[in-house]
């Protein structure tokens, strides 16, 4: 059909009011197990240390009647430690953008801190899971923590090939050598394609209900003969490391050092603008890296 001859249309008219709903949305994930799981401790200098230890390997001991007692030799303990790093989010809010009225948001500087807020979150996530080695820094030069995947080593099991899938075979060997250190395992971290592989386990229970008419095919918790594991996808082993695996023992065995926890300070004015820093400066402790495990090296996807 052919429009009327001169019909006035809204492509041409002058005065429409915009129609912009009072919402704004992201849905970009946002989740932080090990910043929100592992202990807290308190670190007061810039590098952070701790010790640890282990008992002499159970042996023979059997002694005659009578034997004059001889000591043995002692051995001290191990002293490690790991770098403090700087992480840190800094916007700028000019007056004008605060005071004119806006869309799903009230205050932009509200708006903008909480935003931040989360992103430094994810950012320190990937800093204790991801970072593969600390940097002690130079006046030039940033100081970095070293992650979990760094630490974790007496445990770590490499595939024979990238192009390999896990299974379950690797995986029971990797938790028993977690557990013949003396660790617990408890929780498995991964990104999306590990976790289908793991759900895919050909001994893993399926569950068909013809009365609710669902089907259960996904693997949220894994019963070994080491213990029982919670398996949780982990955003970043996703994007930045999706051939690994992570398996996490006692969570004490992990604490966030905090040398100054997360603060948002105003900075001095220079303009009419109002500008905001996000910061936090913190380490990971390995109180006991082989009471953790991790599989990598494994087809990514």
């Amino acid at each position: 059909m052919a429009v009327f001859s001169n019909t006035y249309q809204t492509y041409s008219a002058a005065g429409i009011r915009e129609d912009l709903i009072d919402v704004i949305t992201n849905i970009d994930p946002v989740d932080t197990f090990c910043l929100n799981n592992f202990g807290t401790a308190k670190a007061k200098n810039t590098y952070h240390e701790w010790q640890t230890d282990a008992l002499a390997a159970a042996a023979a001991n059997a002694y005659i009647e009578g034997d004059e007692a001889t000591a043995a030799a002692l051995t001290k303990t191990t002293r490690t430690g790991n770098t403090c790093q700087i992480l840190r989010k800094v916007f700028v809010i000019s007056d004008t953008l605060e005071a004119v009225d806006k869309a799903g948001r009230n205050s932009e500087v509200a708006y903008q801190t909480q935003k931040t807020l989360k992103e430094l979150a994810r950012d320190i996530e990937y800093a204790l899971v991801v970072n593969s080695a600390s940097a002690t820094g130079a006046s030039g030069t940033a100081r970095q923590m070293k992650g979990l995947v760094g630490w974790i080593s007496d445990n770590a099991s490499s595939a024979s090939a990238t192009t390999v899938d896990i299974t379950e075979s690797a995986l029971n060997d990797n938790l028993a050598l977690i557990w013949a250190d003396g660790g617990k395992p408890s929780t498995i971290l991964c990104g999306a394609y590990q976790k289908r592989k793991i759900s895919a386990f050909t001994t893993n229970t399926r569950e068909i209900s013809a009365e609710t008419k669902k089907l259960v095919s996904a693997v949220d918790i894994y019963k070994s003969d080491f213990g029982t594991l919670n398996i949780k996808l982990h955003h970043q082993l996703n994007t930045s490391l999706p051939g690994y695996i992570v398996i996490l023992g006692e969570m004490d065995l992990w604490k966030k050092a905090w040398l100054r926890p997360i603060k948002r300070e105003e900075l001095a004015r220079t303009g009419a603008a109002k500008k905001f820093m996000v910061e936090a400066e913190l380490t990971l402790e390995s109180r006991q890296e082989k009471g953790s495990g991790m599989l990598y090296g494994y087809k990514p996807a």
